[in-house]
Parts: structure tokens; sequence; C-alpha cells
């Protein structure tokens, strides 16, 4: 770029600046038509531009979002995840602005409507929504099984708790994503830490086994050994689920394993069953707890 100030402020953008900048720092509409005309500038999305070497990656297209957003923009959902570095399995990117803000990006989601100043943290020099924040949008923008997923990690991780959800959820009653959220805060407020423990009480359930608890702690001589996610205390079986989104992780793996050791120890039988097994044998999980149950 000839001119140093664009230069700077683009260095600053992740390469990254609007037609406005690119006039301000002594561009004339001629000399920016050119340099697009003849590639060494390029258009990302809506009027932001770049040079020719500007990648186009996510992270890229969320500062662009983040620019045509103008004044009062905020990056959210997936975007703002990205920054937070959540794994969202989404790329398109997400900016909330004020409601009577006239701004249509394709292929970008647009939400319009005031963040409250404890929603909102500063990440990369852009306004971001914070992480409880981040995924109650995402909830809202994601398709159902990606949100679902990612409330499972969410919840696990401690980026949001059952009760901020549920305040959100009330909060936003008449606004975007509604009926969705509320049938994912339905979905977890039955004590279930992922899908794969859902499924697994809703099979105990329809097959009249009793007698169970939901993420009971258990203790040991020396303390307590860990949160079981199913627990026959009267029968001292412990359940425990292989979600698909936590505890394949590999620290996680580990500490599964060393708990279940001191389980063991502490005279329970531990059965372990997969996201697999759940959704493809359920009746064949049913009946390998019943048959340890009649043993006990």
């Amino acid at each position: 770029m000839e001119y140093p100030k664009l230069a700077a402020l683009a260095e600053e953008q992740a390469g990254l600046f609007t037609w406005k900048q690119a006039r301000e720092a002594g561009y004339s509409s001629w000399q920016i038509r050119t340099r697009l005309r003849d590639g060494r500038w390029r258009t990302v999305l809506g009027g932001i531009l770049g040079g020719a070497g500007v990648a186009d990656t996510p992270s890229v297209r969320d500062r662009a979002v983040y620019l045509a957003g103008g004044a009062g923009a905020v990056l959210s959902g997936p975007s703002a995840a990205r920054l937070h570095g959540m794994d969202v399995r989404a790329a398109f990117s997400c900016v909330t602005v004020p409601r009577r803000r006239h701004l249509e990006i394709d292929g970008v989601r647009l939400l319009r409507e005031p963040v409250p100043g404890d929603d909102l943290i500063l990440l990369a020099d852009m306004l971001v929504t914070t992480r409880a924040r981040t995924v109650f949008d995402c909830l809202r923008v994601l398709p159902h099984d990606d949100a679902s997923t990612l409330l499972d990690r969410a919840l696990q991780k401690k980026w949001i708790t059952m009760a901020g959800l549920a305040g959100r959820v009330t909060r936003h009653a008449q606004r975007y994503g509604a009926p969705k959220l509320r049938s994912l805060l339905a979905q977890a407020s039955h004590g279930a830490r992922s899908e794969a423990e859902r499924l697994l009480h809703s099979g105990l359930r329809d097959a009249g086994i009793a007698g169970w608890t939901a993420n009971q702690e258990v203790h040991d001589t020396t303390g307590l050994i860990g949160v079981v996610d199913i627990a026959f205390g009267a029968a001292r079986l412990a359940i425990e689920v292989d979600g698909r989104a936590w505890h394949s992780a590999g620290d996680r793996f580990q500490h599964d394993r060393s708990r279940q050791n001191r389980l063991v120890n502490a005279g329970w039988t531990v059965l372990r069953f997969t996201w697999q097994d759940l959704t493809t044998d359920l009746p064949g999980v049913i009946a390998t707890i019943r048959a340890a149950l009649d043993r006990a």
C-alpha cells in the first residue's frame, strides 16, 4: 500500500480496511476501484477490503464482519466462540448490531438486539460477548444437534451454569431462538450431563428400573472419589457414560480410569457405556444393567 497511514491501520485490522478508511488515508474512489480491478486489493465481504494476500479464513471473515457492523457492533455466536477458543462446528460469522442498524451480508448471521455491558469484553481490540453470552447465542444460531453438543461441553467446562442459562432463557422469551432454547434447557435440566446420559436416563425410565441417582458424589475413606454419572446406591453399582464431547478427551480418559480404580476398591461395580452403545443397542445396555442389579 502506497499510503503509510492505511498500511498501519490495515496491519492492526488483520490486513483489512473499509472503503471509508481508504478514502480518509488519501486514496480517491478511482484509485480504490483501479486496485480492485487489477487485483492488488480485493473485497473480503460487503464493503470491507483487503490486500490480495489477505487469507480467507473464519477469523479474517470475523474481523471483516466486525468492521462491517460499524459503531455498536459486537462479535457474537460462533465468531466470539472462536476468539474464546471454543470448538464450534460452524464456519459462518455472527455479529450483533443495534436493532435499527440496516445491514445485510450474505453468509453472515445477524442478531439485532442490545447487549448489556456485563455481557461484553474486549478481545483482539474488538467488542466480543463473554463466554456465557457466547454460549447462549451459539445455542440460538447453531443447528439443534450442534447446539446440544456445545451445551454439554459448556456445562462441563463451566462456561455457563444451568441457573445462568435458565435466567437468560427467561429474559429472552420473546426473542429469536426462544423455542429451541427452551427445548435445550428442558433436555439439560433432567440432570444428564451429556446427550448420551439423557438417552440412558430415558431407557432406564422406560424399562421401569428405579433406585438410581444421576450425578451422585461418591466417597471413600480418603475423601471424594468423584461424581458418578448414574449411581445405584443400594447395589453399589456405578454407571459411567462416555459421551461424545467430553469423556473422549485425553486428560479426561486418564482421570476416568484412575477414578474407576478407586470406585472398585471402595466396593463398587462399575459399568461403562459409550455413545455408540447407547445409540445402536440401548436394549442391550439396559439388559446388562439389569443383570448387574440382579447379581447385586
